[in-house]
């Protein structure tokens, strides 16, 4: 059956994730975002961390390793994704990756980078970045994105010093003329002034962080800039489309082990608990009686999970929403005499979106308090070791 393919690319600056509350924070913002691949720098990363992370994100990662305080980028593929990797390259200065991947009938190369903000080891980075392009991507269906350390243009910055042309920013237009790529953000919103870096320190907001699209790729449907968790970056993201084959999984409710510790959770399950028990006292078999007592307590915590899974998922979206329109009124407003308090309530919103994934990233903690992942074991060897002792037993 043919149907649409879509890949959507999320990219982020995330000020290094070695820290493991951050780490799950971060991935459970991304999983949020319903990307197919995603796009992280500075990460902090070493070799020695990989399995640990592979296992927290339950998918395919691709690392350039920096420093365990600086650089480093990977490119997370969700794990639904139904993909085939073609090639696959990491340079060994934590500041390229790159893969080729093939979705429905599309192939496609994903390069991530950080580029240095030194200007010398910029004009290195970008030797390096065009013979990659040169020699391991086809480049009339190429996506580049991260982040830059520079502005395309004087649009893209605002406050601090004055705005002019960069060795650096010319060579990378340069590239994009070579290379036949376009910055695709400022292509679908020419006039829009959104940013994704800010120094509060230097009182300056600017957009260093963009997707670099081949031209010849016209199935580009959206471009946009969303609030983030992260410490001074936003995300920007980028959805393509095609006709493809791709077969599709049914889903699986899982339950919420924190809800445990939740109390208005637990005094409904002591009442369903209650009111169950002598709804079903006439039954005399007693496994047919904790069968239908299971049957209850779950349809009840189903319930409670996907009501409170909404409530936190509307205010998540109303807070990105005004996030959204105060990013607005401080670009079109910077030096406004009551901007400190328009800033104040802007820090205030991303604080709480922060701490909603905080307590998502201790969701997916508890939930994953298991062997395998303390000790690095990947979890579908020891799930399908446990389903082939369980069908041995039957024998």
């Amino acid at each position: 059956m043919c149907t649409t393919v879509n890949l959507n690319i999320l990219s982020l600056n995330v000020r290094g994730i070695r820290e493991q509350t951050k780490r799950r924070s971060i991935f459970s913002y991304l999983k949020d975002q319903k990307a197919n691949i995603y796009f992280l720098q500075e990460t902090y990363s070493e070799p020695a961390d990989e399995i640990l992370w592979k296992n927290e994100w339950g998918g395919e990662l691709f690392f350039s390793h920096g420093t365990n305080h600086s650089k480093g980028v990977c490119i997370l593929i969700n794990p639904s994704v139904n993909y085939q990797i073609d090639y696959s390259y990491a340079n060994t200065s934590g500041r390229i990756i790159l893969i080729t991947i093939t979705l429905g009938s599309q192939k496609v190369s994903l390069c991530n980078i950080y580029a240095p903000n030194n200007q010398t080891n910029q004009l290195e980075f970008m030797q390096e970045l065009n013979n990659c392009i040169i020699d391991k991507t086809d480049f009339t269906a190429l996506v580049v994105g991260g982040d830059w350390n520079c502005t395309l243009s004087k649009k893209d910055k605002i406050g601090g010093t004055p705005w002019k042309p960069s060795n650096y920013s010319n060579l990378v237009l340069t590239t994009m003329d070579m290379f036949d790529l376009v910055d695709i953000q400022r292509v679908r919103h020419p006039k829009l002034r959104k940013f994704t870096y800010e120094s509060k320190s230097l009182k300056m907001k600017s957009r260093l962080d963009f997707f670099l699209v081949a031209k010849n790729l016209t199935s580009v449907k959206k471009t946009e800039i969303y609030p983030s968790i992260a410490p001074d970056h936003a995300a920007i993201y980028i959805s393509l489309s095609w006709e493809g084959k791709t077969p599709r999984g049914p889903g699986l409710w899982k339950f919420n082990n924190t809800l445990l510790k939740n109390e208005h959770y637990v005094a409904m399950i002591r009442d369903t608990y209650t009111q169950a028990r002598s709804y079903y006292s006439y039954l005399t078999d007693k496994r047919l009686f904790w069968e239908m007592m299971k049957m209850e307590i779950r349809t009840a915590s189903i319930s409670y999970a996907k009501s409170k899974a909404k409530s936190t998922y509307h205010r998540e979206q109303e807070i990105k929403r005004q996030l959204d329109h105060l990013d607005v009124f401080i670009c079109n407003n910077f030096f406004s005499g009551h901007i400190d308090q328009v800033l104040q309530e802007y820090d205030n919103l991303k604080t709480e979106l922060r701490s909603i994934y905080e307590d998502k990233g201790k969701q997916a903690m508890f939930r994953a308090k298991c062997h395998w992942v303390e000790n690095g074991e990947r979890p579908t060897k020891y799930f399908f070791n446990l389903e082939k002792r369980n069908y041995n037993k039957k024998l």
